[in-house]
C-alpha cells in the first residue's frame, strides 16, 4: 500500500491537536458546560425513547388481538349466512 501525505491521514489529529489546549482552543470549563448539554439532551430522548418503548404492547396482546379479529370476522360470515339461509327459507 502505498503511501500518502501527512494530509491524507484520515483519522488526524482531532479538532483540538495532539497536545492539550492550545492558544485557540476554548477553556475546559467551557467544553465541559457544552458537554454536559449534550448528555442532558441524550438522557432527555433515552427517557422519551423508554417511555415510549414500555406503551407497546406484547407479543401475546398482538396475538390475541389478531385471533379476537379472526373469531369476530368468522362469527360475522356464520350470522350473516344464517340470516341469509332465514330470509330464502321464507319464501
Amino acid at each position: 500500500m502505498a503511501q500518502g501525505s501527512e494530509s491524507d491521514n484520515i483519522i488526524g489529529h482531532g479538532r483540538f491537536g495532539t497536545g492539550g489546549s492550545g492558544t485557540n482552543d476554548p477553556p475546559v470549563e467551557t467544553r465541559l458546560v457544552h458537554l454536559e448539554a449534550a448528555v442532558g439532551a441524550i438522557r432527555l430522548d433515552l427517557a422519551e425513547i423508554k417511555g415510549k418503548l414500555s406503551n407497546m404492547p406484547t407479543t401475546f396482546q398482538l396475538v390475541f388481538m389478531q385471533a379476537a379479529i379472526i373469531v369476530a370476522v368468522f362469527a360475522g360470515a356464520i350470522g350473516l349466512s344464517l340470516a341469509l339461509l332465514k330470509i330464502a327459507s321464507a319464501h
